[in-house]
């Protein structure tokens, strides 16, 4: 029961971070939140921000389906 509610809870997390993943990102410049650089010292982009927080939003869903399958005994 508790890996179905976790994995419930990962799910919500990581649709939620998918969905409003421009929000996220435009509240971490808005706080002065630095963006990483690269070798090149060249900043990360808005756009790349935007989808590595929803590359993070698809990791947490995916995790959560595999503990929902594992509570629920499909696994």
């Amino acid at each position: 029961m508790s890996y179905t509610l976790l994995g419930l809870s990962l799910v919500a997390l990581g649709l939620a971070g998918i969905r409003y993943a421009p929000a996220i990102v435009a509240a971490q410049h808005r706080q002065g939140m630095a963006p990483l650089a690269d070798d090149d010292r060249a900043d990360l982009e808005n756009a790349d921000r935007v989808r590595v927080t929803k590359g993070a939003g698809a990791v947490l869903v995916a995790t959560g389906l595999v503990s929902v399958a594992y509570g629920s005994g499909l696994v």
